[in-house]
């Protein structure tokens, strides 16, 4: 009983030595030596971390592939829209030059000097043919810009408010078979692709109410590609004298003004630049008067005694003896005109009814008149820049610097009295757009 009872022990204490050194052979060692094994919740939230690093992780690989497959259709884009800007610039440049360059084989005008006196003549006569010969030997071979230059010069007109008054007696009858070559022209070079606008203004001088303009296609919006460029137009005897500026203000009255004191420097240079703002009014005076009379319309007997017809004194030919209007009639009906688009003429002074053989008063009434309107418009736009130009004049180290000064200012004032041609602007932009 006691062997027996030892035998159990004895099993039951080897049971127990085996679970104690499976206890020391297998102990449970957490991952990190410091830190006691954690509970299952909290290697659920850890996981989901890990989890929501790796999410985000990939969406930014996700995004940086989507950018570098994007990128190049984008910036294919920006190259399409770079190339379109180039393309239409260099496309508005060719057809600038090509359209003031190039020739029409046969333009056809719709008036004829005879038809715009009334005058009707056997179909067969010498005079219809002879006259059609030379008139139609000038519709061969135009230029576009002489299409231009003869559009802008037979309207030239004087505007005041409401009244509008055309200076040259064949433009009441002037059609608009201009802007229909022209427009058919651009049509042609644009093929639908681009919408265009064409203009061409002309002002003999800019602070006169004198201009001319054609203008073809619809309004450019604001990103519009432009190009322009500038039309001679001879329409004078004599442009104004850049001279007659330079006289007032010459080399001797800058000497002058450098070897005096400030004050007396000062009113020298300022009386001298305003006598240059008066002899540009005088000269842009001259320049107006002679587009309102012109010598070639009304000839060397025009204002004299004679009793010639107006007709006969611009044309030099005779009327329709049918339709008798005496040249009396027609000179004042013509001024008349005039004086309703703004010309406050005394009429103590002159009439309007005024006979010819008043021609001359009339012409130097209108050149006084137009000289006071743009002395008035100098004065307003040039007064501050004459009194920096006179105290730059009198800060200037040397006279060359003088010099320049004053030559700058006269270049400029000049520029208001002959603005050096017409000015042409084409406008092309993407009819999508």
């Amino acid at each position: 009983m006691k062997e027996k009872r030892t035998g159990e022990s004895i099993k039951r204490s080897r049971e127990l030595r085996v679970r104690e050194q499976d206890q020391v052979r297998y102990p449970i060692v957490p991952e990190i030596p410091w830190q006691f094994p954690k509970k299952k919740g909290t290697l659920i939230a850890e996981c989901s971390g890990y989890f929501t690093v790796f999410d985000a992780l990939f969406l930014l690989v996700l995004i940086s592939l989507a950018g570098i497959l994007l990128m190049p259709s984008m910036q294919a884009e920006k190259q399409y829209c770079a190339s379109g800007y180039v393309t239409s610039s260099e496309f508005d440049v060719y057809l600038l030059e090509s359209l003031l360059s190039c020739k029409l084989e046969d333009f056809e005008y719709e008036i004829s000097p005879l038809a715009a006196l009334n005058i009707s003549i056997p179909e067969n006569s010498v005079v219809e043919n002879s006259s059609h010969t030379l008139f139609w030997k000038e519709q061969k071979h135009r230029t576009f810009a002489d299409l231009v230059a003869e559009y802008l010069a037979l309207s030239l007109a004087i505007s005041n408010n409401d009244s509008l008054v055309f200076l040259n007696p064949l433009a009441a009858n002037y059609s608009s078979r201009n802007k229909e070559t022209i427009s058919a022209y651009l049509d042609q070079k644009a093929a639908g692709r681009f919408s265009y606008s064409f203009e061409a203004y002309w002002r003999p001088v800019e602070v006169f109410p004198v201009q001319s303009e054609l203008i073809i296609g619809e309004e450019p919006p604001a990103n519009a590609i432009r190009q322009s460029t500038k039309l001679s137009l001879p329409s004078y005897a004599s442009p104004p004298s850049k001279a007659a500026l330079l006289d007032s203000v010459n080399d001797s009255v800058l000497e002058t003004s450098m070897n005096s004191s400030n004050e007396e420097a000062s009113k020298i240079l300022f009386q001298a630049f305003n006598a240059s703002l008066d002899a540009a009014a005088l000269e842009g005076a001259e320049v107006l008067t002679g587009l309102l009379f012109p010598s070639d319309y009304f000839g060397s007997g025009f204002g004299e005694e004679n009793e010639e017809s107006f007709q006969t004194l611009i044309y030099g030919i005779s009327e329709n003896p049918v339709d008798i209007k005496s040249g009396e009639e027609a000179f004042a009906i013509y001024f008349s005109d005039l004086f309703k688009a703004g010309f406050p003429v005394d009429s103590e002074a002159f009439s309007e009814n005024a006979s010819t053989t008043n021609f001359s008063l009339l012409e130097d009434m209108m050149t006084e008149y137009i000289k006071s309107e743009i002395r008035s418009e100098l004065e307003g736009e040039f007064s501050d820049e004459v009194n920096e130009t006179v105290y730059s004049v009198l800060e200037a180290e040397n006279f060359s610097e003088a010099r320049a000064l004053r030559d700058a200012h006269i270049e400029s004032v000049y520029r208001q009295i002959n603005p050096g041609g017409a000015r042409i602007v084409l406008s092309f932009w993407n009819s999508a757009s």
